[in-house]
């Protein structure tokens, strides 16, 4: 495709996104200031209708971007996206400098996605059994309960109030044989560990009690990856009149709530190079997708995040959204796993 058409398709699908209507080649020739007649742009989106780039709209005499025209103008913004200071400023707030949770982390990226696009963000959690374990404490609150917190070298997975009568000077005992043995051992292979050695019929107490405690506060489904979303609302009043979205709603929450679904569809669509990818309308393989348009990008450690919006969107603020939470996400992973080979 040369220049010029490459030019009006990018202010057809433009045009097209922001007002939501029709494009006709007057509209082209007064809003662009294009140098060429008006005969000439007819023929040239003569050319871009021919080729599957735009269609026309039923509703008026112009003409509208298939998902063709979208994934061309798409792959154009991968080169030049960049978000705005002021949006930048608003992430590294909410994201802050305090060590997280890595569920809350991964939920407050979610809501970021979603509140700084209106559409839904996602986030696919890192494999938990994949990630090395960096330390645990374990301190007294009651007679019968301690506060237990597990790290691994992304941060804080876990941490829970759990039933114990033993003393607090017990307590570091356990914890001091735990970081001592355990740490950088994958936490897949530790599970596998505690379930292939029962600590029951152990002669040594200071090991069962360790044993026991652990098996209470590691995530009952390690090897199972947990997906957060936000802002389906948002999606849902983008794309749909009132009556739709309650039937759309019904099957995009059903999608959801199928986890292993979503997170295939997610996978489907993830680059094997870790760069943002795009799945635009039909382009999906889940039906119960196809009235939206995937962005996601691989942020490191089998994780993927983005966003689920209608097919006709802000791509532009999508798409530069998308890559710089996924940089920072990135960057704040990295600098819990140093923190945790350093310490």
């Amino acid at each position: 495709m040369d220049a010029r058409k490459r030019l009006i398709l990018k202010e057809i699908v433009d045009h097209y996104i922001r007002t939501g209507k029709a494009v006709s080649s007057q509209t082209i020739l007064e809003k662009y200031g294009l140098s060429v007649s008006s005969a000439t742009i007819r023929n040239e989106m003569k050319y871009l209708e021919k080729h599957g780039y735009i269609t026309k709209s039923w509703s008026s005499s112009g003409r509208i971007p298939t998902a063709k025209g979208y994934r061309f103008f798409v792959d154009w913004l991968l080169e030049l996206s960049e978000l705005a200071r002021k949006e930048q400023h608003a992430i590294l707030e909410a994201y802050g400098f305090q060590r997280q949770r890595l569920d809350e982390l991964l939920k407050q990226t979610a809501f970021l996605l979603a509140s700084l696009t209106g559409h839904l963000g996602f986030v696919l959690a890192p494999r938990l059994d994949q990630t090395e374990f960096e330390s645990v404490t374990l301190v007294k609150l009651t007679p019968d309960h301690a506060l237990a917190v597990i790290i691994s070298n992304l941060g804080i997975i876990e941490s829970r109030v759990i039933p114990t009568t033993l003393p607090q000077e017990q307590l570091e005992k356990i914890a001091a044989l735990l970081n001592r043995t355990l740490r950088g051992q994958q936490l897949g292979l530790i599970c596998e560990q505690l379930q292939a050695s029962p600590a029951e019929g152990w002669a040594d107490p200071v090991t069962q009690d360790a044993c026991l405690i652990l098996q209470q506060l590691l995530p009952p489904h390690v090897s199972k990856q947990q997906v957060y979303t936000e802002g389906l609302l948002h999606l849902l009043q983008t794309v749909f009149t009132w009556d739709e979205a309650i039937e759309e709603a019904r099957k995009l929450l059903t999608l959801l709530e199928d986890e292993s679904r979503f997170i295939q569809a997610i996978r489907q669509a993830r680059s094997a190079s870790g760069e943002l990818t795009t799945v635009i309308g039909e382009e999906h393989t889940v039906r119960e997708l196809r009235p939206y348009s995937l962005i996601s990008l691989h942020y490191g450690y089998d994780g993927v995040l983005g966003v689920l919006g209608p097919v006709r969107m802000d791509y532009s603020k999508v798409v530069s959204t998308t890559q710089y939470i996924g940089n920072r996400l990135r960057a704040i992973l990295t600098v819990s796993k140093s923190a945790a080979l350093q310490g």
